[in-house]
């Protein structure tokens, strides 16, 4: 006599109980799942307690915010695994679960990135809330348990960190005024000291609302769109006789007026930081007689060679309403290109190199040069910026032969640094940031770049 299938029922909490006939010497498959690691198998912590005494409530919304409350409290985050909002004579209900629920689904477009993780572990915590009919909603624990342990801090938790719908809206306002991201975090943090948003979270926001505003055009023709706009000065140069853009210059109304007036200092400089494609954005800042700073022009240009540099500063120059007018003083950093194209297109202003940069590069190169244990070239480069200020801050050329000669003095077991530090640096350019002859022109007490660099930072 045969025996009789075996009857296995299958549990589950969103489905209802399906029995499952098992035929003998039948071959069952398994479905394939996401084992959880092996420190976290045999982790067993129970939150139910923290659910057991939900009263009673008439809004959905007010349970689910209150049980999402708890688990912050509790070290874990709460998703919604199922719902039901009663259409067609069905009954309400809600079922909530832990983030770390569940398996992890691939996309059907791969990442880039192979070597990928995921947070799920099939936790089996699970809630479920029934709507009465009392016309209120009851909830009931029906696993308190979790597989994993739980979180300290709550940071990098993405759905613990997402902006609220009026926290977005307060990005949108503050970005739309130009306030920075930090100042941003700094006054939701105040209105919420219990957010856990991450700086992550603003650029996001801020970024959705960039796209929103453009629209269908791309970052280019928006910005073209802006120039037209507010009546901007705006100019631009194609790939040969195409449509498409190579280099672009702009500068407000308000900033010619501004270099018109105060056209005695200019400062030059370029950064890769401001967009995605990597085009180095040109920017030129001058200063008032009140020593504020105020930003003449912007170029998107292709590179920074020489033939860029010359469309960008024709086009500056091209601003001065006098052609007797120039500028006195022109601040760059020491790039070969920019230098000789200042040269060629204001012959009679005096080009100077930003101290800065030059330090930047003869400290770089010391720490090339001359390998030494932290302490020892801690002090080496304390005695290095002492030795190089006595020689920049020259104001006769005799104390910049003793300061040289010092140089040499303390420097003589790095003889390959001295020779750099003289071929490369001093012979060539010394006229262009020691005092001794950059006080004989009026550059009102800017040496370096640091205004541009202040510039690209806000």
């Amino acid at each position: 006599m045969a025996e009789p299938p075996t009857i296995e029922l299958k549990p589950n909490i969103d489905e209802p109980d399906i029995p499952v006939v098992v035929q003998p010497n039948a071959v069952v498959v398994q479905p394939d799942v996401v084992e959880p690691d092996d420190e976290q198998s045999n982790v067993v912590v129970d939150t139910g307690k923290y659910f057991v005494n939900c009263e009673k409530m008439k809004v959905r919304d007010v349970m689910i915010d209150w049980c999402k409350r708890q688990a912050l409290i509790a070290g874990f985050s709460i998703v919604i695994w199922k719902s039901d909002n009663g259409v067609y004579n069905r009954k309400k209900f809600f079922i909530l679960g832990c983030e770390r629920g569940g398996v992890y689904k691939e996309r059907k477009k791969k990442s880039k990135k192979e070597d990928t993780a995921t947070r799920k572990t099939l936790c089996p915590f699970r809630l479920r809330g029934y709507y009465l009919a009392s016309e209120q909603w009851s909830l009931s624990v029906v696993c308190g348990e979790h597989n994993h342990e739980m979180s300290k801090t709550l940071e990098g938790h993405l759905l613990v960190e997402r902006l609220k719908p009026e926290e977005k809206e307060c990005v949108r306002e503050l970005t739309k005024n130009l306030v920075a991201p930090k100042n941003i975090m700094t006054m939701l943090k105040g209105r919420n000291p219990d957010s856990k948003t991450n700086m992550k979270q603003i650029y996001n926001a801020r970024q959705r609302f960039k796209t929103d505003v453009r629209g269908k055009l791309s970052e280019l023709q928006h910005l073209l769109k802006c120039c037209e706009t507010h009546k901007y000065f705006h100019k631009c140069r194609t790939i040969g006789d195409s449509t498409t853009i190579q280099d672009i210059f702009w500068a407000h109304p308000e900033s010619i007026k501004l270099f018109n007036t105060f056209p005695t200092v200019l400062m030059m400089d370029s950064t890769y930081k401001t967009n995605k494609y990597k085009m180095p954005l040109f920017k030129i800042v001058g200063v008032t007689s009140t020593e504020e700073s105020y930003n003449l022009g912007f170029a998107y240009i292709a590179n920074e060679k020489k033939k860029k540099f010359v469309w960008a500063l024709e086009t500056c120059k091209s601003l001065l309403i006098s052609k007797e007018t120039f500028p006195k003083v022109i601040v760059t950093d020491r790039d070969k290109s920019l230098m000789n194209v200042v040269a060629n297109v204001f012959p009679n202003s005096t080009a100077l190199v930003c101290r800065v940069h030059v330090y930047k590069n003869v400290k770089a190169k010391f720490k090339a040069l001359c390998k030494a244990k932290d302490e020892k070239m801690f002090q080496l480069l304390k005695t290095l910026k002492l030795q190089w200020n006595s020689i920049v801050d020259s104001t006769l050329e005799e104390s910049y032969t003793t300061a040289v000669v010092d140089f040499r003095k303390v420097f003589e077991n790095f003889p390959n640094f001295v020779k750099y530090v003289e071929t490369t640096v001093l012979d060539p350019v010394k006229e262009k940031f020691v005092s001794g002859w950059t006080d004989s022109v009026m550059h009102i007490g800017n040496t370096t770049t640091n205004r541009v660099e202040s510039q690209h930072a806000d």
